[in-house]
């Protein structure tokens, strides 16, 4: 006999919540019951030098997945969830409700120019990419 059946031999009349519940409590909803996707694909944005760019990625039923976004030709990690990852200090993200996630780029320079992934850590993993064109004033 293993020690939880023992136990429950000793104390018949002590309730026993089911394994899944538990899980679900500690560890939140199961992200294997949802399929989280992307609700729009990003929109190419147009900034000029100095100014902010903001980039935005709309998720549905997230859930317990997180968002990222990368930068697509350094593949550099921008952001993971509402944490800033590169030590650039004009990269900022913010999101509305967990379901449009917004990459800010403070004091925008010509270098900035290029293509931005929005990923989902599903498995597979889940990616849509988005340009950001950079003028000057």
């Amino acid at each position: 006999m293993i020690m939880g059946e023992k136990r429950a031999v000793l104390c018949p009349r002590r309730r026993q919540v089911p394994l899944l519940v538990v899980t679900t409590l500690l560890v939140g909803v199961r992200t294997e019951l949802v399929d989280p996707k992307f609700k729009e694909p990003i929109a190419n944005v147009t900034a000029p030098v100095g100014r902010e760019a903001i980039l935005s990625c709309v998720v549905q039923d997230l859930a317990g997945y997180k968002v990222a976004w990368l930068r697509v030709d350094t593949q550099t990690i921008l952001t993971i969830a509402s944490h800033v990852i590169t030590k650039n200090h004009r990269i900022a993200v913010s999101h509305s409700d967990h379901r449009t996630w917004f990459l800010h780029i403070r004091e925008v320079r010509e270098s900035d120019r290029g293509w931005y992934m929005c990923q989902i850590n599903t498995d597979p993993m889940k990616s849509q990419i988005g340009y950001l064109e950079v003028v000057g004033e």
